[in-house]
């Protein structure tokens, strides 16, 4: 009989507690607000400022063409120049016959033989016994080439070039050759080995001495070449 009444008051708690409960729903039931929808809704966006259309620029006038300016001329005096004294000396042409001058080996020397054993020019001096003598020192015999060696071509090239006082040659420069393309290079390697012995006496003025000479190139000496010279 202890439990009924503490039962009994449970049961009516539970009870109040539910109808609280159910009060509290049935209010916000009652409360809750309706929104109407709109079926259609409509966006408005600002109109668009028309743009303005660019500011032409005002035509500039044609300006004429400046006109050309002309630099004074300037004249400059133009003299002649001063003749300088020379001191090349130009020797007589040696005409020289294949006679005279022919390729024939003599070992690793080859001398050009010439009509006489010097030249002898007569410079006139101030006594009118100047004299100079170049005498040949040192000559080798051109290289035959190999294309002459091949088709057994002979030729000659004729070519001038100055002895120094020192007795080198300078400036070595072909006149004429037969055939053509052919022997120049070799000769011209040649000559510029040679060497003179010169003297100037009878008061003959030291100087450059130029010099002509033909030479004849014979295939038949191709096998005596000498190598490394060329």
């Amino acid at each position: 009989m202890r439990f009924f009444p503490a039962l009994l008051g449970s049961i009516l708690v539970t009870v109040a507690v539910f109808l609280f409960m159910q009060s509290l729903i049935q209010r916000n039931r009652e409360e809750v607000v309706q929104v109407p929808i709109l079926p259609d809704v409509q966006i408005l966006q600002p109109e668009e400022e028309p743009e303005e259309p660019p500011e032409e620029e005002p035509d500039q006038p044609d300006m004429p063409p400046p006109e050309p300016s002309m630099e004074p001329l300037s004249v400059k005096d133009v003299s002649p120049p001063a003749p300088t004294p020379s001191t090349e000396l130009e020797m007589p042409a040696l005409e020289l016959g294949v006679g005279d001058i022919k390729i024939q080996a003599s070992g690793k020397r080859w001398s050009a033989p010439l009509a006489a054993d010097a030249i002898v020019t007569d410079m006139g001096g101030s006594d009118g016994r100047g004299y100079i003598e170049v005498i040949p020192f040192n000559t080798r015999q051109p290289n035959v080439p190999e294309v002459a060696w091949q088709n057994k071509i002979s030729g000659w090239v004729l070519v001038a070039f100055n002895v120094t006082p020192d007795g080198n040659t300078r400036n070595i420069r072909v006149l004429d050759a037969k055939p053509r393309g052919v022997f120049e290079e070799k000769v011209i390697s040649a000559v510029d080995d040679w060497t003179y012995r010169i003297s100037f006496s009878g008061g003959a003025a030291a100087g450059s001495v130029v010099l002509t000479q033909k030479i004849e190139v014979l295939w038949e000496n191709y096998p005596q070449n000498m190598p490394n010279v060329d």
